[in-house]
């Protein structure tokens, strides 16, 4: 997220100096453009150009015409075989942990800047 402020101008060290307030960063953070770095974090395919959406959705459609066509035949199709491999190959990577605590540990509710910046502008 550092790394898409400075490249508006925004250092973050002003948050800690005094410059920069909390509801700022959330307004920031909510107005990122679709390719910043901390989507792509949390979403894998957030950078994708429509070139590269438009041949996860042709490779998508292929995937079920072929097993339309094995099943037709007889042939059992496998769950694995009507994986998607960009969620097989990423989905151990971006786990991500419980969104809140368990009851009772006392630890705080973790949110992300953006559901706060909305929660904010909602709230």
């Amino acid at each position: 997220m550092e790394t898409d402020l400075l490249r508006y101008g925004v250092d973050m060290l002003d948050l800690y100096r005094g410059g920069l307030s909390y509801r700022r960063v959330c307004a920031l953070v909510t107005y990122l453009p679709d390719d910043a770095a901390v989507w792509r974090v949390l979403n894998p395919r957030g950078a994708w150009t429509r070139a590269d959406l438009l041949a996860s959705v042709t490779e998508r459609r292929i995937t079920a015409l072929w097993a339309t066509v094995a099943s037709a035949l007889g042939q059992e199709i496998t769950d694995a075989q009507l994986a998607d491999p960009i969620e097989a190959f990423t989905a151990t990577a971006t786990a991500s942990p419980a969104r809140t605590a368990p009851a009772g540990t006392g630890d705080p509710e973790l949110k992300s800047l953006r559901e706060i910046a909305v929660w904010m502008r909602n709230g």
